[in-house]
């Protein structure tokens, strides 16, 4: 007989999902929901003291539909459950029961034996146990004390100040009134003191470092191989304005050497305190065109030097060290009239940052300036021997350094005159000194054959006197003129000894 299993059909599995109970959907919703987070889940323990932990905690959600004994929509089985608030959550949260503090430590006890018994490595640290601890004590005490009227807590925000302003200027200056303060300091206080004018010119002209000499070496050759240019310019009825960082004084001298030695120049330096555009017209009409004819008024001066020009064809070369110093709007005015005439070449330089805006389109447009940058980093020695500067020790007085300088360019003449004001200074020096008699003076120098009469010796002194070299004053009581070097008698001292060899 044949086996009965061979001949049997094989068995067939249906690929039908069985559906599970109502009792399995539900213990699988409640599982859905426990690993959501939305449902706090629910430990079983043999201790008493767990279970009293959890007791208050709520049981997972159960659909309340699929119970009802009336009729239900589709749409209310088959859709999720939503929160009817939007803080819901947070106030259910709010809501639940803390866990007391008693029990929160010997579940924490617990958990760390079974972490001992597993063979983890965590070891809960002091720090952990004291920061739970004063929080834990710290809600307990906000439990029991009452919130004072005024104190500022946890759960009580502070009113945030509002930010419209209504700008007011008079409030400004009511809250900063009040007595300005003048300090009585002074530089003559420091206990380093000022430096006197010969040591600030010793430091100025001290040799600079190797590296420093070749890199102005440098710019200097730099800047000369631009004097071909310069010169074309000139020729095409241009002036040359020199500016940047750096003395321009020998920059300037150098381009006379080498350019217009053969030529008509008149060098202007403009930061002498004493100069005038008068004396610049004088120097242009006696000495340059050599007239006979001369005039007081300036503008007058002028039409005679454009005339001279054009009858004889002459031209000339005017350089001009700062040229921003002759601050003069008509002085200004003069030399772009000087610019604008064909026969006359400008070559000028400025300094300060500032200096574009003593001028206005027209005098721009009559200077017809084109700008060359001449940076050389030299220092500025002549151009800052006439400043004050609080560096150094100065008063109302004549500097030293500066006497020295007007000293060279005076004739034998000029200089014995002067060194006998100064001799004569020094001897009579005292309390009561009120200065040389004129008439003094000039019977010492017709003795000496210096002058011949008082015009020529007031001529000498007029010299002294634009240069502030020498004061005049006259006497209250008879009329005596008395003449005055507004030097110390230090300093006085030691430029006669330079200069009485």
């Amino acid at each position: 007989m044949a086996d009965s299993s061979t001949n049997s059909k094989p068995i067939r599995r249906t690929s039908r999902i069985p559906k599970p109970s109502l009792k399995a959907a539900e213990s699988l919703y409640a599982a859905n929901l426990q690993n959501s987070g939305f449902v706090a889940p629910v430990y079983t323990s043999s201790s008493d003291e767990e279970f009293m932990l959890y007791d208050s905690c709520e049981s997972p959600e159960k659909p309340r539909h699929l119970h009802e004994t009336d009729m239900v929509k589709g749409d209310k089985i088959f859709t999720f459950q939503r929160r009817k608030q939007k803080e819901g959550l947070a106030a259910k949260i709010l809501e639940a029961q803390k866990t007391p503090f008693a029990v929160r430590n010997k579940m924490k006890s617990k958990i760390k034996e079974a972490f001992e018994d597993s063979g983890s490595e965590y070891e809960a640290s002091e720090d952990d146990e004291d920061t739970s601890s004063e929080t834990v004590s710290e809600e307990d005490e906000e439990v029991n004390v009452k919130n004072k009227i005024g104190q500022v807590t946890r759960n009580r925000r502070s009113v945030k100040p509002s930010g419209k302003y209504a700008i007011d200027s008079e409030e400004y200056f009511a809250n900063s009134s009040g007595k300005i303060k003048t300090s009585n300091n002074t530089l003559d206080k420091l206990q380093t003191p000022r430096l006197a004018q010969y040591e600030l010119k010793k430091l100025l002209t001290k040799r600079h470092s190797n590296q420093h000499a070749s890199i102005i070496d440098k710019l200097s050759r730099d800047v000369e191989i631009q004097f071909n240019k310069w010169l074309y310019v000139l020729n095409q009825n241009f002036s040359i304005l020199l500016y940047g960082l750096g003395s321009k004084e020998n920059i300037i001298s150098q381009f006379h050497e080498k350019y217009l030695q053969d030529e008509l120049v008149v060098v202007v330096n403009g930061f002498f305190p004493s100069l005038s555009i008068k004396s610049i017209l004088d120097n242009i009409i006696e000495d340059l065109l050599e007239l006979k004819e001369n005039s007081s008024n300036t503008t007058q001066a002028v039409e005679l030097i454009i005339q001279d020009l054009k009858k004889t064809d002459t031209e000339f070369y005017l350089l001009i060290n700062n040229i921003e110093a002759i601050k003069s709007a008509k002085a200004q005015s003069i030399l772009a009239d000087l610019a604008a005439v064909p026969n006359i070449h400008l070559v000028a330089s400025i300094d300060h940052i500032n200096a574009p805006l003593i001028w206005d389109h027209g005098k721009l447009s009559k200077f017809n300036f084109t700008w060359w940058d001449v940076t050389n980093y030299m220092t500025y020695q002549h151009e800052t021997e006439y400043e004050m500067s609080s560096m150094t020790q100065h008063s109302s007085v004549l500097a030293l350094s500066s006497l020295r300088n007007v000293f060279l360019s005076l004739t034998q003449n000029s200089k014995t005159i002067y060194l006998k004001v100064a001799k004569y200074q020094i001897e009579h020096s005292g309390q009561y000194y009120q200065g040389m008699a004129f008439k003094d003076l000039y019977m010492a120098c017709r003795e000496n054959f210096i002058v011949s009469s008082d015009l020529a010796l007031r001529a000498q002194l007029s010299e002294f006197i634009d240069h502030k070299m020498i004061k005049t004053k006259r006497s209250m009581d008879d009329g005596t003129e008395y003449l005055i070097i507004p030097l110390a008698n230090t300093l006085l001292q030691q430029f006669i000894e330079e200069n009485s060899s």
